[in-house]
């Protein structure tokens, strides 16, 4: 038997108000075709098989429901709706975990801060230690080229092996300032982490955001070399920006220009305290294009130098070069390492 609501033009209520004079016992389905009609019937058409029905007991009420058979498209987004849930039950433990040993691990904000400027102090030592290199590196290349120069003008010629020597020093020159490059990425890093974990410090500890002055007097003094990088994206860029950076560094370093080749620029070693020395070095990173162009500047290791070094018409010759390349690249404030 096999009846529509359409058909008899009567609802189900209906139907089980004159239950008493009709034979129930054979209805044991309840399902709807493609055009949205109900239909009562005690076998399902094969064409129905997969699709939604109830099981009705002997009184039309419902005492089964079978969903319609999932499609592939339907059964593929389920899968994929479970590795979602999976991965954002996982990143809540994690963050579980980071909360509690964020809270055991300091007991104040005062502590955060605290710990990030003790690894920015690390780091700028190290730093420290990289330019006093890199000043060395200077004062030897320039008395090896001196030497190399004397010995052509005395009609010799001057050994391969010297030749080599000069060129490796050059290199490690050069691999002084990405080891500069590095730090203060590294630098940049940590004070994001410490941030990150200072804000969430005060929403574990139901905080606010007060003016703290160690956090204010970091943002004031940060100073940070990457300021004075540029990166091109390929040889050609490069290549301008490159012939850029030599008119820069000959017209604001006050000492003579000491080395130029394809990837490093440098002038002498200061000798008076408001002595300005530039170099610039064309960093290429393995299976990298481009090149980051970095500025260095140093003035005399003295007081009144280092006294110099800190004016405002230094700060903006550093600050400066970036601009005068015209470069649209990105700092690379942001680590790609």
């Amino acid at each position: 038997m096999h009846w529509t609501t359409q058909s008899f033009g009567i609802s189900l209520v209906s139907i089980l108000l004159v239950a008493g004079s009709m034979d129930l016992s054979a209805r044991t389905y309840r399902w709807t075709d493609a055009n949205g009609k109900v239909h009562y019937s005690d076998r399902l058409p094969p064409e129905h098989i997969k699709g939604a029905r109830s099981h009705l007991d002997d009184q039309g009420l419902e005492t089964k429901r079978v969903e319609a058979a999932k499609t592939k498209e339907e059964l593929a987004r389920e899968a994929e709706l479970k590795q979602l849930r999976a991965a954002e039950k996982r990143l809540i433990e994690e963050q579980r975990e980071k909360d509690l040993v964020l809270v055991r691990t300091f007991r104040n904000e005062d502590d955060i801060l605290m710990a990030r400027d003790g690894k920015l102090v690390s780091i700028d030592t190290s730093i420290l230690i990289d330019r006093s290199n890199i000043n060395r590196l200077k004062l030897k290349l320039a008395e090896m080229q001196k030497n190399a120069a004397d010995t052509e003008r005395r009609g010799r010629k001057v050994s391969p092996n010297y030749l080599k020597e000069i060129e490796s020093t050059r290199k490690t020159l050069k691999e002084a300032h990405a080891n500069i490059i590095r730090k203060e990425q590294h630098k940049e890093l940590i004070r994001e982490k410490h941030n990150a974990d200072l804000q969430r410090f005060r929403v574990l500890k139901h905080l606010r955001s007060p003016e703290n002055p160690l956090e204010i007097s970091e943002n004031k003094q940060r100073v940070t070399l990457l300021e004075t990088v540029v990166i091109c994206e390929d040889e050609r860029q490069c290549d301008v920006l490159w012939a850029k950076a030599e008119s820069y560094v000959r017209q604001h370093a006050t000492t003579r220009l000491q080395l130029l080749a394809d990837s490093i620029i440098m002038t002498a070693a200061p000798i008076k305290d408001d002595d300005i020395t530039i170099a610039v070095s064309r960093i290429v990173e393995p299976n990298t294009p481009g090149a980051r162009l970095f500025l260095d500047l140093q003035c005399k290791e003295s007081p009144r130098g280092k006294d110099f070094c800190l004016t405002a018409e230094v700060e903006l010759i550093r600050t400066g070069f970036r601009k005068f390349l015209g470069s649209t690249a990105e700092s690379s404030a942001n680590p790609q390492q």
